[in-house]
């Protein structure tokens, strides 16, 4: 018999065992219930409305290429509105987007479009527009001016400009496309949604069965942002949807032909500034020591007034004396005689810019001219858009009327890209290029008129914008004597090509070639002042003329008659 206790067992009643698997199961119940709470997507839905903010009861939401201008109570965008059951953008908005060719006139109310062949215009608060003088109506405004804004209907731009667009009500919206967009489509597999955010905690904003289209904007990872056939745009799946094909948003209307008048190659232009009416008398003399010229452009216009009114000194004879001996006279128009003439209000005033060109129009019909040269400078950035339009708008009733149309521009730099160089060249015959004034009367420092590298990068800008073709140099026929004194001040005047050799030699001024600049340079002091000359002579506008031939410009222009020498034309008619 053994002497070993026998150790007691401790039975656990079934109930304990029970009641211990019961609160384990509770436990996964309840751990199992808030994984799928939490990992589980959500069923809420996000009301449109919401997503969609429009601050005002006629705004519309602007989605721009998948791109939604997202607008809020605190900066409400004000990019389209609905009125009438009909949609509207607002002004700024297409000319930011669509097409930068719409010219409002605030004070007349007036919206102004060109065509390569016409001009469209339409009044704030009419259904009526013309197409120059043919009435048509659009069946609702075209314009509507609301507040500070302006809109223009939906309809009336699908006439002029080419985009795609989509409207959709509750709340209303519109999805505008730009041409050339390439949108990325897809087909539902299944039955899925599309979120607000990339997630499955974001709420709905639709629910999408299989079969349908969406428009894929981007790939963002396991999601992509959509928008759907119904004008819903958020977040789903990528695996819900497959078979994505490119489709490219096309032009619908007709292409636009933009025809010039050019006169040949080589053209030789020189200027003639007639102050009155007498100095027309001397034209003849005028040709005889001109050399072989092509264009004779006489400042015979000026705005001399802010209703479009034009000064003439425009004369018959001296045009038939042009045609006998085989020059084209182009009548020059200035801005610059009237100091109290506002260019701003002439150009951005729609009647006063009609009179202008309508006045222009006639001159060159009344005297036979051959071209209108149009020299509006010191422009102001408010009129930009005036300019432009002014341009366009005399373009196309030049071509009517058989006349050539130049336009004289500034060197490009950032202040001159008001004066749309890439959209002038669409309607003008000529650019040309004022390759002068480097350094000017009122400047604050000496310098040359013209240095050849100044000229050279002028003419390379410019061909960014402009066929070479419809490039024509200006060449200056004179430069500048400048005083400089002992304080810093300086102060200049200017001489023609005569005049400049016998200055030089009065003075006993000794003369250096500058490669760098092309020029001859010489100066000399005299009691507390130094005089500075970059001289333009027969060898440095000889440079500037090889930049002519080197890239293939349609010819040259030079400033003015009465600088030039007679040894000059011997050295254009070189090249020109």
């Amino acid at each position: 018999m053994s002497n070993r206790r026998r150790r007691k067992r401790h039975i656990i009643p079934r109930g304990y065992i029970y009641i211990a698997a019961a609160v384990i199961a509770l436990v996964l119940v309840i751990g199992g219930i808030y994984g799928i709470k939490k990992y589980a997507p959500t069923k809420e839905h996000m009301e449109l409305s919401d997503y969609f903010y429009t601050g005002h009861e006629n705004e519309m939401a602007v989605i721009l290429d998948g791109d939604y201008k997202e607008s809020t109570e605190e900066e409400p965008n004000g990019y389209a509105i609905i009125k009438d059951g009909k949609p509207y953008l607002e002004l700024q908005f297409v000319k930011d987007y669509l097409d930068d060719g719409y010219v409002y006139d605030n004070t007349e109310a007036t919206l102004r479009y060109a065509t390569d062949k016409e001009v469209y215009t339409a009044n704030a608060g009419s259904a009526d527009y013309t197409i120059d003088k043919s009435v048509n109506n659009l069946g609702h405004e075209a314009v509507v001016a609301q507040g500070n804004a302006v809109f223009i209907s939906v309809d009336y731009l699908s006439l002029l400009t080419d985009f795609g667009y989509t409207v959709y009500d509750s709340p209303a919206r519109i999805y505008v496309d730009t041409v050339g967009t390439e949108k990325n489509m897809a087909s539902v597999k299944h039955k899925s949604q599309i979120r607000r955010l990339n997630g499955p905690k974001s709420p709905v904003l639709e629910d999408v069965t299989k079969g349908e289209s969406l428009y894929v904007v981007r790939d963002t990872g396991k999601w992509s942002f959509v928008v759907s056939e119904n004008g819903v745009m958020g977040y789903i799946k990528n695996r819900a949807f497959a078979n994505t094909e490119t489709e490219k948003v096309k032009a619908s209307l007709p292409d636009r032909e933009y025809k010039h008048m050019l006169v040949g190659e080589d053209i030789s232009l020189i200027w003639h500034q007639v102050t009155a009416q007498a100095a027309n008398g001397d034209i003849a003399n005028v040709l005889a020591s001109s050399g072989n010229i092509d264009v004779i452009s006489p400042t015979w216009f000026y705005l001399n007034d802010n209703h479009g009114g034009i000064a003439s000194i425009a004369n018959s004879n001296y045009v038939s004396t042009c045609h006998a001996k085989g020059v084209q006279v182009w009548g020059l128009v200035s801005n610059l005689e009237d100091s109290s003439v506002d260019t701003t209000t002439v150009l951005n005033t729609t009647s006063a810019r009609d009179n202008l060109v309508n006045n222009l129009i006639a001159q060159a019909i009344t005297y036979s001219l051959d071209g209108i040269n149009v020299d509006i400078e010191q422009l102001s950035g408010e009129a930009a858009d005036g300019y432009i339009q002014f341009i366009k708008e005399l373009s196309i009733k030049c071509e009517k009327n058989d006349i050539v149309l130049s336009v004289d521009n500034y060197v490009p730099t950032a202040s001159s890209a008001i004066y749309s160089r890439k959209e002038q060249a669409k309607y003008a015959d000529y650019v040309i290029i004022m390759g002068y004034d480097e350094h000017y009367a009122g400047s604050e420092e000496a310098g040359s008129v013209a240095s050849l590298g100044w000229v050279a990068q002028g003419i390379k800008d410019t061909l960014d914008e402009v066929p070479a073709e419809q490039v024509i140099l200006g060449i200056p026929l004179y430069c500048r004597v400048w005083a400089v004194s002992a304080d810093g001040s300086v102060d200049s005047t200017a001489y023609g090509m005569n005049a400049i050799q016998s200055y030089l030699k009065t003075n006993g001024v000794n003369t250096s070639w500058d490669e760098s600049l092309g020029q001859y340079y010489g100066e000399y002091t005299k009691g507390d002042v130094t005089y500075k000359i970059w001289v333009e002579d027969d060898t440095s506008i000889e440079k500037k003329l090889q930049l002519i031939d080197e890239n293939k410009l349609a010819g040259g222009a030079f400033w003015k008659k009465g600088f030039d020498s007679t040894g000059i034309w011997n050295v254009i008619v070189k090249y020109l």
